[in-house]
């Protein structure tokens, strides 16, 4: 059985190796056909995200939201139950952590961080119970649900920012700052790199011994693989949806509260470009794997870097990092059906020889 295992991931690691590589040649062939030279351009890439320490930095930056919204999606689809309402539960986390700092600013440090976490996770995990306890107990589309619900978070927040809680001077769509000294400290100079991506290695760390290393993660696994099975195992299976689905919008509650106190230092309307949806294909690409998930996100993280420094020194469009992403997908999602097509090509030339 663990033999097994072993080899399908490294089967899939043999693919997933090979939808980067294929996607990498496409994207090289797409600069080709424009005049580029692709060597140049994967050369600025790479230089845009790791050439320096600030950009370094600035990669690492980038790839805190992706882990943590990420590994929101592997607890949630691990279990069967399908959280796509991770931004809106993002914003409200954010909201509600932004609250914590600039409405209690007199706390010890140590506290108010405490206590904004805690009322980001709880944000989260509060606005993703409503879908589960209606999937559960219902059988109401969970899909359904979580998308509608980001709509109304957001709108919600929208106005909660620019009415009655708007900042007292400019009224940006922003929030008051969070207290000077709640904020997350810079670890390199001018970037936004912070403490936040330690808390993040913590939660990473505690996930992957919580889902890879213990009966509870296993039930989970059991729950979303056969829940037929587990449940004549004993297994409560609704009981092992709602709790995946607390505990998925809770990381992006704290996803949301990272970015509040580590990059923009109050709560904003668009605090937001999709974190939770690009932490959902991270997710997907690797299949749920805790490791996986912070290696890919890396490498999202680093090609949206250095796609801006690709732009500026070779003039190549920084979309060209979508269209690398989208073949990475396509390949990954359309795995099973390339190895059939191939299966049958090598059996027809076969019956013809």
């Amino acid at each position: 059985m663990e033999r097994l295992k072993i080899k399908q991931n490294m089967d899939y690691l043999v693919s997933l190796t090979t939808a980067i590589l294929a996607a990498l040649l496409i994207g090289a062939l797409i600069m080709i056909l424009n005049g580029q030279n692709p060597f140049v351009g994967y050369s600025s890439l790479v230089a845009g995200a790791f050439g320096s320490k600030y950009k370094m930095a600035s990669t690492l930056a980038k790839t805190v939201p992706l882990i943590l919204t990420g590994l929101a999606t592997a607890v949630s689809f691990r279990s069967g139950i399908f959280n796509i309402g991770g931004e809106g539960q993002l914003y409200l986390g954010a909201f509600a952590a932004a609250y914590v700092g600039f409405t209690f600013t007199n706390l010890p440090v140590f506290v108010a961080i405490v206590a904004a976490i805690l009322a980001s996770a709880a944000a989260g995990a509060a606005y993703a119970y409503i879908p589960a306890i209606l999937k559960v107990r219902y059988k109401v589309d969970e899909v359904i649900t979580t998308i509608m619900l980001n709509s109304v978070a957001i709108l919600f927040t929208n106005y909660l920012v620019n009415y009655p809680f708007a900042a007292d001077q400019g009224k940006m769509g922003g929030t008051n700052m969070v207290a000077a000294a709640y904020k997350f400290p810079n670890l390199v100079r001018l970037s936004k790199l912070n403490t936040s991506i330690f808390y993040t290695a913590l939660i990473a760390i505690f996930l992957y011994y919580l889902l890879q290393k213990t009966s509870f993660g296993y039930n989970f696994k059991m729950v979303g693989e056969n829940g037929i099975f587990s449940k004549y195992a004993g297994v409560n299976n609704s009981r092992y949806m709602i709790v995946a689905m607390l505990i998925s919008g809770a990381l992006c509650g704290i996803a949301g509260a990272f970015e509040v106190y580590g990059t923009h230092y109050r709560f904003l309307q668009n605090i937001s470009t999709g974190f939770a949806f690009d932490g959902m294909l991270v997710a997907l690409i690797v299949r749920n794997n805790p490791v996986g998930i912070i290696l890919m996100s890396i490498f999202f993280a680093a090609l949206k870097t250095g796609s801006a420094t690709m732009e500026v020194s070779t003039g190549i469009p920084s979309e060209l990092v979508l269209v690398i992403q989208s073949i990475i997908i396509l390949f990954i999602a359309g795995e099973q059906g390339f190895k059939n097509i191939y299966r049958r090509i090598k059996l027809e030339r076969k019956e013809v020889a």
